[in-house]
């Protein structure tokens, strides 16, 4: 039980923070699009990509900054980049999607 509610208060606490940095950041970084793009998308990975840490005897679902830290801490560098390989799956893809629909929109506007 209070496995979910800790989930659910992290969870809330992530959308304030993005809903933050919408309201609050984005209207400085109105002239660079790029960038606003980046930060966003980066804060959105950070905050919202599941991780995993193994105990002696089970195994927890985390968010992936926060398994990194603890494993940074640990010193386990298995654990370490067992813990950042979501992350790094993730904004590969995040990135690859992003790199691609820009590619896609700079060519529609040459042509």
């Amino acid at each position: 039980m209070g496995y979910a509610i800790a989930w659910m208060i992290y969870l809330g606490m992530a959308v304030l923070l993005q809903v933050g940095f919408e309201r609050y950041l984005t209207p400085y970084l109105q002239a660079q699009r790029q960038l606003r793009i980046f930060l966003r998308s980066l804060l959105a990975i950070l905050l919202f990509t599941p991780g995993v840490v193994l105990n002696a005897d089970s195994a927890f679902i985390v968010p992936a900054c926060v398994g990194v830290m603890f494993n940074i801490l640990a010193k386990s560098p298995y654990g370490l980049l067992q813990a950042a390989l979501p992350l790094l799956l993730v904004a590969t893809v995040v990135y690859g999607v992003l790199f691609a629909v820009e590619t896609r929109s700079r060519r529609a506007s040459a042509a």
